[in-house]
């Protein structure tokens, strides 16, 4: 019985897994860059939250270097390592605007932006349908995740982290309310994870991804 349980409860997971999925991809758009003759073509891109840039390398040896280390007021970090013939990509999941070189060539003036506007609220629904939401941040992730937690969310119970198979990674309880919550991931192994939300008998399941 115990087997069984856990092969419902797996499989219950790996469908939300899908479903969830299947929901961020939806609408999400990819935009191609070209790498070439010390060069980024195009530049600058225009996009919205959740698109795709993808950098292909057909000529030298450069890199995408969007890292806050270098460009401290980027949202997040982004970039690869300097090779010959790579192709790199990354999924823009906060909007603003980030900055990127190729180490090698920034000096030539092979620079980029991509700007990421926030995605348009449809007619159906309000502004509080989309601010009241539990908000995940940063996504993509290397050393933690944090959840925002709108004030509308009065007791927070739960929350679990589950790998793609369905295995509980981390699990917390509450005991009182709080607005935000911090997930040391660094020691996860790149991924995609679910992470569950019980909140007041509710149960919210939000995708992160681990890199």
């Amino acid at each position: 019985m115990k087997t069984n349980s856990t092969f419902k409860t797996r499989s219950c997971f790996a469908l939300i897994f899908i479903l969830a999925l299947s929901l961020n991809l939806k609408g999400q758009t990819t935009h191609n860059v070209s790498v070439t003759s010390n060069v980024f073509t195009p530049s600058q891109l225009t996009i919205t939250v959740g698109d795709k840039v993808v950098w292909k390398n057909d000529e030298g040896s450069h890199n995408v270097n969007g890292k806050q280390a270098t460009f401290p007021n980027n949202p997040s970090s982004f970039g690869n390592e300097v090779g010959a013939a790579w192709t790199y990509e990354y999924v823009f999941n906060t909007a603003g605007t980030y900055n990127y070189q190729c180490d090698p060539h920034a000096g030539m003036g092979m620079v980029g932006k991509v700007i990421v506007n926030p995605k348009t609220v449809t007619s159906s629904q309000t502004m509080a349908d989309v601010t009241e939401k539990i908000r995940l941040y940063p996504n993509p992730a290397s050393e933690y995740i944090e959840l925002i937690v709108p004030s509308n969310y009065k007791t927070i119970n739960s929350v679990k982290i589950y790998s793609i198979a369905g295995s509980v990674v981390d699990e917390k309880t509450f005991s009182e309310n709080k607005e935000t919550f911090r997930y040391d991931i660094s020691l996860f192994r790149n991924g995609i994870y679910l992470i569950e939300v019980n909140a007041e008998n509710q149960k919210n399941v939000l995708k992160f991804i681990k890199q």
